[in-house]
């Protein structure tokens, strides 16, 4: 995993209304969730087919990657209630080597609704609700390629993290 990096970030109150219409993500979502999912990568990267995709998000919800937040999970929705984007959220990533803190494991936009925000409003809807459930911070990986989700997380105020943080 050299190529990723982890990002932290204290959560806060919303200091602005979202543009984008959203509610917290439900099991009966798993359908749109798997298909978002499969088709917002490059072919391979959710799986090999759709199924599989939905298989994941599943496993996702079901504690696979970490205690899931259904609360601080969100969905974003076109103006015909279509899900167009999602954030998928755990109580704290598995693994040692990730901060005490909820984590952000999935945060896809659809193709077609890609540089609309959606996906700075989902994370502001996330840290929202994390800082109402008495949460101090929010974590994710990322891609260190990946410039333009660096971009988006850097202007939230995400800053690097290391294990070292936590040494005493």
């Amino acid at each position: 995993m050299t190529d990723m990096v982890t990002l932290i970030a204290r959560t806060a109150p919303l200091e602005r209304e979202l543009k984008t219409t959203y509610r917290s993500a439900k099991e009966s979502d798993l359908p749109r969730l798997g298909e978002l999912y499969f088709t917002a990568y490059e072919p391979g990267v959710a799986g090999d087919s759709v199924q599989a995709a939905i298989e994941d998000i599943k496993a996702s919800m079901a504690g696979k990657y970490g205690k899931f937040l259904d609360s601080a999970s969100h969905v974003a929705l076109d103006e015909d209630g279509k899900i167009v984007a999602a954030v998928l959220v755990v109580e704290h990533a598995i693994g040692d080597d990730t901060p005490d803190a909820p984590f952000i494991i999935e945060l896809i936009t659809d193709r077609q609704h890609r540089r609309r925000g959606l996906a700075e409003d989902l994370v502001l809807a996330t840290m929202d609700t994390l800082f109402n459930e008495g949460q101090q911070d929010v974590a994710l990986r990322v891609k260190e390629s990946n410039s333009a989700a660096l971009a988006l997380y850097l202007s939230l105020d995400f800053r690097r993290w290391s294990p070292e943080e936590n040494e005493d």
